[in-house]
């Protein structure tokens, strides 16, 4: 009799916890796919505008994410043109950052899918303007960025061009470099993806597609590095795509040897990752 109580005890026990286990599979929340940033009405009231994001906005490549919506009625706008303006507030001036527009129709999710390349850190000083054409009617929105945070180790990185002119005279470029790809890292191969800009002004910074990229990833902590790379060519949209193989896990720095023709303009730039 106490053995078949014993067993009753237990079967009670695994029941109860199978249970538990499978309420808690049921209330864990689910994870968002879009953070929302804002929302907020167009400038002629015909649009409601909410801005999105897949994680708190970094400096570097950012995918950004617009769901549009007629403010009559609610139904999604299909059909749009749309140009992001991101802007940095520094009292005494002004600037910008690289964008990739979205295209004029939603994702699968109805996202209009752009870029923001945040060049900085900021904290109630970046701002992103958006002009949009829809339905036949040109509005806009404005939408305060509470923060751009830093992150470590960097996503983005600055590239200095120096041009002899002769007689000490040099022509300064800078070229904004962004990771975009992986967002996680593994032993293996992996997809290595940049962006390199130019920075023209402070308010222009047009696709850069005219660099040779060699990359080189070193193991500064055990001093060796590691075969079967790709280097990064040009794809489209200021985009560079290769292959980047890591053969155990760690400290790594991915070495950039940047070229425009046969002129070296640095091999000093780096990403540092670890994972």
């Amino acid at each position: 009799m106490y053995s078949n109580l014993l067993k009753y005890i237990i079967i009670i026990l695994i029941s109860a916890l199978f249970v538990a286990c499978i309420d808690d599979e049921i209330e864990s929340p689910k994870q968002e796919k879009y953070l929302k940033v804002g929302e907020i009405l167009s400038s002629g009231s015909s649009f409601n505008v909410g801005f999105y994001a897949k994680d708190s906005l970094f400096v570097g490549y950012n995918k950004v994410y617009l769901k549009v919506t007629n403010q009559t009625g609610g139904s999604p706008v299909k059909q749009a043109t749309i140009v992001l303006h991101p802007l940095m507030d520094m009292v005494t001036f002004s600037h910008a950052c690289p964008v990739e527009n979205p295209g004029g129709t939603p994702n699968a999710d109805g996202y209009f899918e752009g870029s923001v390349l945040f060049s900085m850190i900021g904290t109630d000083s970046w701002s992103l303007t958006v002009d949009m054409t829809a339905d036949g009617k040109t509005e806009t929105v404005k939408f305060p960025i509470d923060k751009v945070k830093a992150t470590n180790p960097v996503k983005k990185i600055v590239v200095i061009d120096s041009l002899s002119n002769g007689a000490g005279k040099w022509t300064i470029t800078k070229h904004p470099i962004s990771l975009v790809e992986p967002s996680n890292w593994k032993v293996g191969s992996n997809v290595f993806e940049i962006t390199a800009h130019t920075m023209a002004s402070m308010m222009s910074f047009p696709c850069c597609s005219d660099l040779t990229i060699e990359i080189t990833p070193e193991m500064p902590s055990m001093g060796h590095g590691s075969p079967n790379n790709v280097n990064p060519v040009y794809t489209e949209n200021g985009h560079y795509k290769g292959t980047v193989n890591f053969t155990m896990t760690g400290d790594w720095r991915i070495h950039l040897t940047i070229k425009k023709g046969d002129r070296l303009v640095s091999d000093k730039a780096y990403f540092d990752i670890l994972f």
